[in-house]
């Protein structure tokens, strides 16, 4: 397998662990190495847990657990809350995304049920008040964002440069 099409899928690999460690805490860790030139991942593993790395074996990319998806969610809900105002710019404004718009509905189900105004439903109840589907498919876009986004710093581009490094012995 020439080295392009092993970065790539050590990448896929990287991609797949960063995902993981959105779930499982900061004292744990997911590992992807080669062994014997395969890509491979490991399970998640605890600070104790060592896997024993040879030639043969070479650890290219590791990334522990880290607990800011809820944040990023409440975050999310908080500015799915916010109906957009016209600029002084003229531009027209977004419409809002699928995702906002059921977020606002589940808003609006629980002030009505709640008897209350929209603005004193908190994130924290309409966190865990969304439905399963819908949180999945926040948490793939919040994980898909950190991997993607046009920053400096990136979750992929943090990773390729772990994958680079490793391989250079390759």
């Amino acid at each position: 397998m020439d080295k392009e099409t092993l970065t790539q899928d050590l990448l896929k690999h990287a991609r797949n662990a960063f995902e993981t460690a959105s779930t499982i805490h900061d004292n744990q860790r997911v590992e992807v190495y080669l062994n014997d030139g395969v890509a491979k991942t490991s399970d998640v593993l605890d600070e104790g847990d060592e896997i024993v790395y040879t030639p043969s074996r070479i650890l290219c990319y590791q990334i522990h657990g880290y607990d800011y998806l809820e944040d990023e969610i409440k975050t999310w809900i908080d500015f799915a809350r916010k109906l957009q105002q016209p600029t002084d710019d003229g531009m027209p404004l977004p419409e809002p995304t699928s995702v906002e718009k059921s977020i606002r509905e589940l808003i609006d189900e629980i002030a009505k049920r709640n008897g209350v105004n929209r603005d004193m439903v908190s994130s924290f109840e309409v966190f865990a008040n969304l439905p399963i589907d819908l949180l999945g498919t926040i948490e793939q876009q919040i994980i898909e964002y950190w991997w993607s986004a046009d920053e400096e710093e990136n979750g992929k581009k943090l990773a390729l440069a772990q994958i680079e490094e490793a391989l250079k012995g390759v």
